[in-house]
């Protein structure tokens, strides 16, 4: 039996071993003739690391070609592979392109880590910067941009100002890009990289654009004088960039506006002609499809548009609602500081902001806050039934976030005012402590300022009410020491009312007896409510008969016992064990002695002056709790810019720069024509549909082609494909108005959809009518041309009379989706939004 168990085992074993061969053969194979592997093949890649010495050493180009790919696997794995450091670089100058761009790739990673092996490449990356491939040029300065030595940061300025005129689009974006990486290595070389970005800011290439922008922000973002010459040829450029390119060149242009132009008027009659096309570049972006350019363009609107068109940003930052939960919560946090100022225009929206059960906790506390922001007449009824439930939620944040809502609508809507205070009493029977907390600071804030108490109409009473909470006191439900201190606190704040004629001296007397087992919080209110009596008691001691109040005249009959009763509380305060009770009791003591204590008799007026002022009720408390953030944040965030990290976070981060204030004087009127400008570029097709301007390409309503776009002559160089014009005819792609689908939130109801086309901004609706006139002029030529001037002229001429046009030309405009690839040096755009599909 034992030896056919041996037989079995040394079968399976080479079975095993027969596959791993098989496996590598069939790998070996595919190569071998050129064939394309699943990945499958290279997850074990980790484990034949051991052959990527001999590999590399080889004298074919295909096995180093496996051997770079296995590292790079390796290193996508999470696996160090810096020790093949020195390997890698020997193949740094093969002949096989394949190899070069996969050693580039690993010298990418590590060069940072390895600086004295990589700066044994420097030569070969400088003779590299003349190869006739663009590829290679762009990856040799990428690479030696990448290597962190103060010392060869003159060889890589020379590179650099070389490769800025380089014929290549795509290699000119990566001189631009190691602008930055050279600034933060050597904040020495700024003077001198000045010059070079100056000569950038030419770059018409929508590629290569963003990145320049990109390094001008990184080396000279206060010299706003270069921007003049290129300011309109940017606003015209900018549909035309990538997504990356278009969230930078917006943050530039609003930060450029906020220092050369006027601020505007709440009419918005008189904006500058420049600072208007701004508004109509800027605007067609809260349209795409990447939620970091819809940021860009509502911080635009945000800080550089007039009050009169604000509201077109509400629609847009709803939208993003709809994206993933990160973007949503970016999208909450602006939406939160806008309300703040401007709560009108989401009203529309309340629906959006209404808590799901799905939501995460700082999700629920931001639209919570959102919803006490917009609370109006308008959405009262809307939010009547919704925060009804709220209060019964078994999340007790959303409990507290309730109280907060039910106190702003009751505040704002005078007619729901009542039916939200009692909703908030009900709550304060609440067994959770920081409901109960929440809603009897609510309580308490309606009490105080006179919106409960100065009602025409109100059910009960302030006696009715004041009772009602103090006999709370004596019942389990109200066991919350905040909360037990609010209703003490009322007591002495209405002590000269009816209920503190007749009640005050049995609340104190009930509060002695239980001063023990009570809460700091309620101690300390206990020992004011004794300071206020005994010093009304005095104030009636002094006055005449006559003038004496009914509450100084009921003092007066038990001053004895009250005299009692304050000598006893401050006792055991003297020696309480919280800090804070002692430090109240001999704060109060110190401004109204005891009988017996020494203070000199002529301060004794004086000192009961200060302790009248210093008791005196204060009619705007702070009722949101510190612990939650329902306020804390959005007072921070009110400092920040729309759209920054430091507003998402709630603190300015190591990068931070607030925008500048709007000139206190008119800015001096600057030359801003650009005569370098290429025609195409300086007079572009303008749309004005509904309020919303833009800049369009040509479209057809023919059937969709979604191939990739062309140029009119098929470039089989690719430096010259992408050095030709990319605004031609044939270039542009046509796509049927349903290739887009924006979609709305679901539970929208029909008065926000009308509300949206309301909020849109009609001061930007005029366009340029020279620009319409040059792209009609420009359109002839071929079929194609005519029948895009045509559509052009239909879609700016008459609006009123020809809606459809003006729809079709929007469509047109937002299926324009002609994208370039970001250099993959710099991170993604903050989100990426997922509220429109391509069908």
């Amino acid at each position: 039996m034992a030896e056919y168990l041996s037989k079995a085992v040394a079968l399976a074993q080479d079975a095993a071993k027969l596959s791993m061969r098989f496996s590598e053969g069939l790998v070996d194979n595919a190569l071998e003739f050129g064939l394309d592997t699943p990945g499958s093949f290279y997850d074990n890649a980790e484990f034949k690391l051991a052959q990527v010495r001999k590999e590399l050493a080889s004298d074919r180009d295909k096995d180093k070609v496996v051997a770079m790919k296995r590292l790079l696997a390796a290193v996508a794995k999470g696996h160090d592979a810096s020790e093949y450091f020195a390997d890698v670089v020997k193949n740094v100058a093969s002949g096989s392109l394949d190899v070069r761009r996969l050693v580039y790739m690993y010298l990418l990673r590590y060069a940072e880590q390895e600086q004295d092996l990589a700066l044994l490449s420097v030569n070969t990356f400088q003779r590299d910067l003349a190869d006739d491939n663009q590829v290679i040029r762009g990856m040799a300065l990428r690479v030696m941009s990448s290597i962190r030595v103060p010392s060869i940061s003159p060889i890589v300025v020379l590179a650099v100002r070389r490769l800025a005129a380089d014929r290549s689009a795509h290699v000119r974006k990566t001189a631009a890009l190691a602008v930055v990486k050279l600034v933060r290595l050597d904040a020495g070389q700024r003077a001198e990289l000045e010059g070079v970005v100056e000569s950038m800011l030419r770059e018409n290439s929508p590629l290569a654009v963003g990145s320049v922008v990109r390094a001008f922000c990184a080396v000279c973002p206060a010299r706003y004088d270069m921007v003049h010459a290129h300011f309109r040829r940017w606003c015209a450029l900018l549909p035309d960039l990538d997504e990356w390119g278009q969230a930078e060149l917006a943050r530039l242009l609003t930060a450029y506006a906020r220092t050369q132009f006027a601020r505007p008027s709440a009419a918005a009659t008189a904006l500058d002609p420049d600072h208007a096309l701004l508004l109509r570049a800027v605007q067609p972006l809260m349209q795409s499809r990447n939620s970091a350019v819809v940021m860009a363009a509502v911080a635009a609107f945000s800080h550089v548009a007039p009050p009169a068109l604000l509201p077109a940003v509400a629609r847009p930052l709803v939208r993003l609602l709809k994206a993933g939960r990160e973007a949503a919560y970016v999208a909450l946090t602006n939406i939160s500081q806008i309300a703040a100022r401007a709560p009108a225009m989401f009203a529309p929206y309340t629906r959006s902001f209404f808590v799901a059960a799905s939501d995460a906790p700082f999700t629920r506390r931001i639209k919570l806050r959102i919803l006490a922001a917009v609370a109006s007449p308008r959405t009262a009824a809307l939010m009547a039934a919704e925060l009804a439930a709220y209060a019964q939620s078994p999340l007790p944040d959303v409990a507290v976030g309730a109280a907060a809502v039910l106190l702003a609508c009751a505040r704002r809507v005078r007619e729901a005012a009542m039916d939200c205070f009692a909703r908030l009493l009900l709550m304060v029977d609440d067994t959770r402590a920081d409901v109960a907390c929440a809603s009897m600071r609510a309580v308490r804030a309606l009490l105080l300022d006179g919106t409960v108490r100065d009602l025409p109409s109100r059910p009960a009473t302030l006696y009715d009410i004041v009772c009602f909470l103090v006999r709370k006191l004596d019942t389990a439900g109200l066991r919350a020491d905040e909360a037990r201190a609010h209703v003490v606190s009322l007591v002495s704040v209405f002590a000269d009312s009816k209920f503190g004629t007749l009640h005050a001296l049995d609340v104190l007397r009930r509060g002695a007896q239980t001063f023990k087992s009570e809460g700091p919080q309620t101690r300390m209110q206990l020992l004011e409510l004794a300071v206020r009596l005994l010093l009304a008691c005095r104030a009636g001691e002094a006055e005449e008969g006559a003038a004496a109040s009914p509450l100084a005249e009921r003092l007066r009959a038990n001053s004895d016992k009250l005299a009692d009763m304050h000598a006893y509380l401050f006792t055991l305060a003297r020696y309480d064990v919280s800090f804070d009770v002692r430090d109240r009791a001999r704060m109060l003591r110190a401004l109204c002695p005891l009988p017996g204590d020494e203070a000199h008799v002529e301060l004794m007026p004086h000192v009961l002056a200060i302790a009248r002022d210093l008791l005196a009720p204060a009619a705007g408390d702070d009722i949101i709790p510190k612990a939650s953030a329902a306020s804390s944040c959005c007072a921070r965030a009110v400092e920040y810019t729309v759209g920054s990290l430091s507003l998402t976070v709630g603190r300015p981060m190591s990068e931070y720069a607030p925008l500048l204030d709007w000139p206190s004087a008119p800015p001096t009127r600057v030359d801003r024509s650009d005569v370098t400008v290429d025609a195409e570029h300086v007079a572009p097709r303008a749309i004005t549909i509904a309020g919303i301007s833009g800049r369009a390409q040509p479209f057809s309503t023919a059937s969709a082609d979604y191939s990739t776009p062309r140029s009119a002559t098929d470039h089989d160089d690719l430096d010259a494909f992408l050095n030709s014009p990319s605004d031609s005819a044939a270039a542009r792609f046509p796509l049927p108005r349903s290739a887009v689908v924006f979609h709305q939130p679901a539970e929208s109801s029909d008065s926000e959809s009308d509300s949206g086309d309301e909020t849109s901004s009609s001061g930007l609706s005029s366009s340029s009518s020279n620009a319409s006139s040059n792209a009609s002029g420009n359109a002839s030529g071929s079929e194609c041309n005519d029948q895009a001037g045509s559509s052009s002229d239909d879609a700016s001429g008459d609006e009123s009379t020809n809606p459809a046009a003006g729809a079709a030309a929007v469509d047109g405009f937002m299926a324009y989706g002609r994208r370039h690839s970001s250099d993959d040096e710099h991170a993604q755009p903050l989100m990426d939004g997922t509220s429109q599909h391509w069908q």
